[in-house]
């Protein structure tokens, strides 16, 4: 991206810090079915993203160690439970992030 931002530290995502970056994944809950597939999301995530809950529901547990951009993750779920922010949406959060940070 442009050279104008500051360099990325951790945490950061070209020089915008991540939890000012409010992109990550979303759990349907009418699609999940843990009990029918083999947690795919939690075990193939290695961001730690998501987490299988004590009713055996899965959540997005730590929604900020998500890879910014990456939707990887949402082919490992046979039932298409997992959304993500579309492109559009995350070029105007990118927008507005880089507005605040300058």
């Amino acid at each position: 991206m442009g050279s104008d931002l500051p360099s990325s530290g951790p945490g950061d995502y070209v020089g915008i810090p991540r939890e000012r970056i409010a992109w990550f994944p979303s759990i349907d809950p009418e699609r999940c079915q843990p009990d029918r597939c083999q947690l795919n999301c939690v075990s193939w995530c290695e961001r730690r993203v998501y987490a299988r809950q004590d009713d055996g529901t899965v959540a997005v547990a730590r929604p900020y160690q998500c890879a910014v951009g990456d939707i990887s993750c949402s082919f490992q779920c046979p039932f298409d439970a997992i959304r993500f922010p579309s492109k559009r949406e995350l070029r105007a959060m990118l927008q507005e992030a880089r507005r605040q940070v300058q």
